[in-house]
């Protein structure tokens, strides 16, 4: 069932319920979450910058507020009539506030469902970093906050992550410093589709819900899958977890204390070797997952192209404007 099947079968249902509440809903997978409930006009979402209630005003049907999720006043809007919340934060600073925070008082004012989006959890033995940690920090307190049904998505790395590399992968380079091992990449279109099914639901399945591609591929597959979808060879180029790693992020504007979670978080990708594939897809929308080459196909292969086509030169002349004769 596709994620309009699913908005439009459980309509009547939802609308005897209150709100629901979309939290970060321009994010990497949110944008998503947002576009499937777009014409609801039982949908609540939160956005912290004028420029992104700006660009939802006008495009979603619902209601778009503008508030910070860490600050009291603007989380009491935010939860007052919901009963359903979408919880997303990217890692940063303020991840373990600004969900608890919100968490906390929409579980406090009676909403009923959080659907989290979380991270897949390493198999035992690997060094703690604080990706998986705040998550795992940040459910607990949901938990003990007694949200009556909570569930948490954990996805496999984004395939979506490698688009702002879109111009250098076509140009046959796959740069990445996770490793040799094989991983379960995701398409986000897939962890939206479970989130709103579950926010949906009659009867949401509830509790940790992994969710992955359909096949384990090494970086190296990565790169051929991508290749074959851009028509051109793309290499796989391990980047080492070292100091000019560390300088290249914090060129970027990323703070000392993130870089030191993504350096442990990619540590552990090195260190698991072949991560185990989710059946979230599959079990909750009945389907399998969308596979790396349709992520290729349909979302790299137009972005690559795109961005080919901002940066290729003016090679023809401007036709000359026509020539009058002036009267003699």
């Amino acid at each position: 069932m596709t994620v309009t099947e699913t908005v439009n079968a459980t309509a009547a249902t939802a609308a005897a319920q209150g709100k629901v509440l979309v939290t970060t809903p321009r994010g990497v997978v949110g944008r998503h979450v947002t576009e499937a409930l777009r014409d609801r006009s039982d949908v609540r979402f939160l956005v912290r910058s004028a420029a992104s209630a700006a660009a939802l005003e006008g495009v979603v049907r619902g209601e778009v507020l503008r508030g910070d999720a860490t600050n009291a006043e603007d989380v009491r809007r935010a939860v007052a009539g919901v009963d359903r919340l979408f919880l997303a934060h990217p890692f940063a600073e303020d991840q373990i506030a600004a969900e608890t925070t919100l968490g906390v008082a929409a579980a406090e004012a009676g909403v009923r469902r959080i659907v989290k989006l979380g991270a897949r959890r390493f198999d035992g033995g690997l060094v703690p970093d604080a990706v998986t940690g705040n998550h795992d920090i940040i459910t607990d307190r949901l938990r003990d906050a007694g949200v009556e049904e909570l569930t948490v998505l954990q996805p496999d790395r984004f395939l979506q992550n490698f688009l702002p590399a879109a111009a250098t992968i076509a140009q046959g380079t796959l740069a990445d410093p996770a490793g040799p091992g094989a991983r379960g990449y995701v398409d986000v279109r897939d962890i939206a589709e479970v989130a709103v099914a579950e926010l949906l639901a009659d009867r949401p399945a509830g509790g940790a819900i992994e969710i992955s591609g359909p096949a384990a591929l090494s970086l190296a597959e990565l790169a051929a899958s991508f290749g074959a979808a851009l028509e051109t060879p793309v290499r796989y180029v391990d980047v080492p977890l070292d100091a000019a790693w560390r300088t290249g992020l914090a060129e970027h504007g990323i703070s000392p204390q993130i870089i030191d979670g993504l350096h442990d978080l990619y540590a552990n990708y090195r260190r698991e070797g072949v991560a185990g594939l989710g059946d979230g897809v599959q079990r909750l929308l009945g389907r399998p997952p969308r596979s790396a080459d349709d992520f290729a196909r349909e979302v790299l292969r137009p972005a690559a192209l795109d961005t080919a086509a901002q940066r290729r030169p003016i090679t023809h002349r401007p036709p000359r404007p026509p020539q009058v004769k002036r009267p003699r």
